[in-house]
């Protein structure tokens, strides 16, 4: 049984495929779970599981920081920010942050489905666990505040939260310039003797990531590559939207 605890996650292999099946049954059995109970229920369930995102941020911080450089572990990525915003998105209920939260889960989403960086990582150890569990619950969540109807969407957020998103994404892109300046002008460098970079929302490049490779050949210059999931976003919230519009559409006719 030893070959178990060499068992590494790997990138689209049958064990990463499960671990995305389990987090889809992850979230359908927690919708029907906590359909039925009370929201005094619901919202310490939903509040204890959005913990684990700032948990994880932390065992990161404090694990890999002395390793290199804490600069590496700020958080500053989308995940780490969807990590931070979903617990105070299930304490206040806020509607804005319910309608921009959700957006950010698709980077939790999206770091499940292409984990090429983290495809070595052995499914028994505490770092996929932290990873896994933290992405998983960053996906799920947000999604689950509106199929308990904790959350409702509404069109007028559209253009705010591409706005707040591009603002987010902008303060990330200017730290990474400073941060990585700093770290150039103090010969930071890793275990294996390179210097570190930082490359947080991936606003310098793509790093590997084949779906942001795809904006990086349309627009091949750090920052403004990005600017092609723009209208992405714009169609996700739209779709999102979709119910609301339609049902808006139907009353006023």
């Amino acid at each position: 049984m030893e070959w178990l605890y060499d068992l590494k996650w790997g990138s689209f292999t049958p064990t990463h495929i499960v671990s995305l099946l389990l987090t889809v049954c992850m979230g359908v059995g927690l919708h029907f779970l906590l359909k039925n109970r009370r929201q005094s229920v619901q919202i310490p369930v939903l509040l204890l599981l959005s913990l684990i995102g700032p948990i994880s941020l932390v065992y990161d911080f404090v694990v890999w920081g002395p390793s290199g450089s804490y600069l590496e572990y700020l958080p500053l990525h989308m995940c780490a920010y969807n990590a931070i915003l979903t617990p105070i998105l299930v304490i206040t209920k806020n509607r804005f942050l319910g309608n921009l939260v959700p957006l950010f889960s698709v980077g939790a989403i999206l770091a499940l489905l292409f984990n090429s960086i983290q495809a070595e990582y052995s499914l028994f150890s505490m770092v996929f666990l932290m990873y896994y569990l933290s992405h998983s619950m960053g996906s799920i969540i947000p999604f689950l505040m509106f199929s308990l109807g904790h959350i409702k969407t509404h069109p007028k957020y559209i253009l705010p939260c591409v706005g707040a998103t591009m603002g987010i994404y902008t303060v990330s892109h200017i730290a990474n310039l400073i941060i990585n300046e700093i770290l150039k002008a103090e010969n930071v460098l890793s275990s294996s003797g390179e210097l570190i970079q930082v490359n947080y929302m991936f606003s310098v490049h793509p790093q590997g990531n084949p779906l942001l490779q795809i904006f990086w050949n349309i627009i091949p210059f750090g920052y403004f590559y990005m600017f092609c999931a723009i209208p992405i976003a714009a169609l996700y919230f739209l779709g999102m939207n979709l119910p609301s519009i339609l049902k808006k559409k139907t009353w006023e006719a």
